[in-house]
């Protein structure tokens, strides 16, 4: 086991030993490093012996002191994760439409980006060298896709080719000081109702090292041939969730089981306030965005408000359908504020995916361009995570390509109103 040097930044400690991309790092005081993961840990170290083999095939043992604000400059290569060996019944992923960007078909089920990025894990991967490490490094908190304690209906919703029972997993690492965020994708018919009940009740008695539990609906596309047939959560079902949810924070005096956004959205029911998401443990799992949106526009309106007046036209704020009252509700607290101008709200309705999917995220260029409603005096406003890192909306139209369709100017605001710049 052995990582490969791509890259040494100049002027670091790495640099300054002759430690050189290409090179082979096979060992820090006589442990193996695995992945960028373990270069990490073992590194921290005062004093780093390290055994390497160059380009050439040269064995060389370098001796690194470790000096304060100076790093140590060595860049591994890219690491290849783990991927889900798993088929269930509700991947998001098995839904998607082809000849999509090729990310977006990636299904990672590995445990360190679990621990670095936030992504959940199924534990149907894992060997006893994984939890002994797992354990050794500490490597804490973990998000684990739990969906449901009962194992025989949890393999019948994964359908894994490795089966485990969850619980007694998390049970052994909660005793190694190991932590978690669960969470529950909720499919009407399977794991919901009494199956929602008896699993948040036996999470709340194992006396597990539980961080959060988020419980979230199940997404359905329109692409589901020759796959399970899924019932989306209706307004009616949303709310026999809500109930269930509710209930177990009551009977366990817990505030740390979260309902997704869109169960409030579905069932029309108003978002709970701030304090009800502590410190938003599951914010990238649709939990509490819509509440967080809220309190940070209300602290940058003013400033929001200076960027607007700065034009003399009206504004079109997009957004999507799961949003819309959250949006409607802050263009009319804008609009309170503006003399001359006025800003109106279009949702935009998800006719690439489907009805069922309804988050901002997934907005399309395709379905802004085939609803957009503008008028020429119009600047449109629209939320800036339709475009990914690399600046591609999900059916891959580019920013030029976005600016070029419409005359209008458009200003894109972060969906936290954290920033905002025109496109």
């Amino acid at each position: 086991m052995a990582i490969t040097v791509q890259s040494v930044q100049p002027k670091s400690l790495a640099a300054s030993y002759g430690i050189k991309a290409g090179d082979t790092l096979l060992s820090i005081n006589g442990q193996a490093v695995r992945d960028f993961l373990d270069l990490e840990f073992l590194a921290s170290d005062y004093e780093l012996l390290m055994q390497l083999e160059t380009s050439s095939g040269e064995s060389r043992e370098v001796l690194i002191q470790r000096e304060s604000g100076r790093a140590l400059g060595i860049e591994p290569e890219p690491y290849i994760h783990r991927n889900c060996k798993n088929s269930c019944i509700f991947c998001f992923i098995d839904q998607m439409p082809p000849k999509l960007r090729d990310t977006l078909y990636g299904k990672d089920d590995d445990y360190l980006f679990s621990f670095v990025f936030g992504n959940y894990i199924t534990l149907t991967n894992l060997s006893e060298e994984d939890y002994k490490r797992i354990i050794s490094q500490h490597i804490s908190p973990l998000y684990i896709s739990l969906h449901t304690t009962n194992p025989e209906l949890r393999q019948q919703m994964m359908r894994s080719a490795k089966p485990v029972d969850a619980m007694p997993i998390l049970k052994r690492l909660s005793k190694k000081g190991i932590s978690f965020h669960l969470q529950i994708v909720c499919v009407p018919g399977y794991n919901d109702g009494e199956e929602l009940v008896s699993s948040l009740g036996d999470l709340m008695r194992a006396k597990l090292n539980l961080l959060s539990i988020g419980v979230v609906p199940v997404g359905l596309t329109r692409f589901r041939e020759r796959l399970t047939s899924l019932s989306p959560f209706t307004a009616e079902t949303a709310t026999s969730a809500l109930a269930t949810i509710e209930e177990a924070r009551k009977q366990h005096s817990s505030t740390i089981i979260y309902p997704a956004d869109e169960f409030f959205v579905l069932a029309n029911q108003a978002i709970p306030e701030e304090e009800y998401y502590g410190d938003y443990p599951q914010l990238e799992n649709g939990i509490g965005m819509l509440r967080l949106s809220m309190q940070n526009f209300r602290s940058k309106k003013r400033s929001l408000l200076k960027e607007l007046r700065k034009k003399p036209n009206n504004y079109l704020m997009l957004c999507s359908v799961s949003a819309f009252a959250l949006i409607t509700q802050i263009a009319s607290e804008l609009n309170q504020r503006l003399e001359s101008q006025s800003i109106r709200v279009q949702p935009i309705r998800n006719d690439f995916l489907g009805e069922h999917i309804s988050v901002c995220g997934l907005i399309t260029f395709s379905d802004i361009k085939s609803q957009l409603s503008v008028q020429p005096d119009e600047i449109l406003i629209l939320p800036s995570c339709i475009f990914n890192h690399n600046g591609e909306t999900l059916d891959g139209a580019d920013r030029l390509t976005v600016k070029s369709t419409w005359d209008n100017p458009m200003l894109l605001i972060d969906p936290f109103f954290e920033d905002w710049d025109y496109l």
